[in-house]
């Protein structure tokens, strides 16, 4: 088996994505990389990291193993909790205050929420990805809370869209999104909206 071969057997274990280390590891010449690169054999999606040309891209699972610690947030997490049929342009990931998000240099489109430690997991979970995938994200009731925490910069139809599509849901969750709403700061906005939309 040759380098090239390898390197594929390497990306196809790791969902079509490699990084340098795990090249490295298995005893193949970091030099083997640019080559490959040079060639359009392979394609540079991050710092270290790499896909195979003509793999099938799944964005949200490139982005949380470049950055670990990114959580879909947000518009995004709405998405792809299908509150919404609007799929971002941007994706929107919440991270650690402090957390260093350069790895993401090369993707203009992406878009950070800083949190404080006690925050960033309230609601965490995981998901499989459109292309089938596990990804992590928010659960809804974390979602309604950050909607409405950030109301002001939210888009109103996105917004409006959003909340409606919960309040009618089979899955929402009353008891945990009041719990939420002591922690994120949000309990008379969330009884107002309990009141209108699911009374």
């Amino acid at each position: 088996m040759n380098d090239y071969d390898k390197i594929i057997e390497i990306a196809e274990a790791n969902q079509g994505i490699f990084k340098t280390k795990m090249v490295v590891d298995a005893g193949i010449r970091k030099e083997r990389i640019r080559e490959l690169l040079e060639q359009g054999e392979i394609k540079r999606i991050g710092h270290g990291y790499y896909r195979v040309a003509g793999a099938k891209a799944d964005d949200y699972y490139e982005i949380q193993e470049r950055v670990p610690k990114s959580v879909f947030s947000y518009e995004t997490a709405a998405y792809l909790w299908g509150m919404t049929k609007q799929k971002p342009e941007i994706y929107t990931c919440t991270v650690l205050r402090g957390y260093n998000t350069s790895k993401l240099k090369l993707n203009q489109r992406l878009k950070y929420h800083y949190v404080l430690t006690e925050l960033y997991e309230v609601g965490l979970t995981k998901i499989t990805s459109p292309k089938g995938n596990e990804i992590q994200l928010y659960d809804r009731e974390r979602i309604i809370c950050d909607f409405i925490r950030h109301r002001n910069r939210m888009n109103p139809q996105i917004y409006s869209e959003v909340l409606n599509y919960y309040f009618k849901s089979k899955e929402k969750d009353i008891r945990k999104l009041a719990k939420y709403g002591k922690i994120f700061h949000v309990s008379e906005e969330i009884a107002l909206y309990v009141d209108v939309l699911y009374c």
